[in-house]
């Protein structure tokens, strides 16, 4: 008798209600596990392009670190100087090379006419 009525207490494990429970949970748990693996994907990706964005920093940090150290020298301050000022030392000369083709450009668009009306007769002159 002992022994039925523990089996009998045991039932209420087994009992449908307890396993609909106990499904609920479970299909909870996997839901929020599919959550943590979407979640786990973008911080991967994320963390990838911040890791890249610190090498490229890196490497600007390098480029930046060489142009300083090439400005402490006479001969990259000089460089600097005679490409942004366009400057020369006393007794050199500079030679200035003007294209011709822009001015004929210039030329050219200051004689065109602007507007529809101006296009259309000019479309049709041709």
């Amino acid at each position: 008798m002992i022994e039925f009525n523990k089996k009998k207490n045991n039932n209420f494990l087994y009992s449908p209600f307890i396993l609909f429970v106990l499904f609920c949970f479970l299909i909870l748990f996997i839901y929020n596990m599919v959550g943590l693996v979407k979640k786990e994907r973008e911080t991967t990706k994320k963390r990838d392009l911040m890791l890249s964005n610190i090498e490229t920093l890196r490497n600007r940090e390098k480029v930046l670190n060489s142009e300083i150290e090439k400005l402490k020298t006479e001969e990259g301050v000089e460089e600097i100087i005679r490409d942004k000022y366009q400057v020369v030392k006393e007794g050199e000369k500079m030679v200035v090379i003007v294209d011709e083709n822009k001015e004929v450009i210039t030329l050219v668009e200051k004689d065109m006419k602007h507007g529809f009306v101006n296009w259309f007769k000019s479309f049709f002159k041709q």
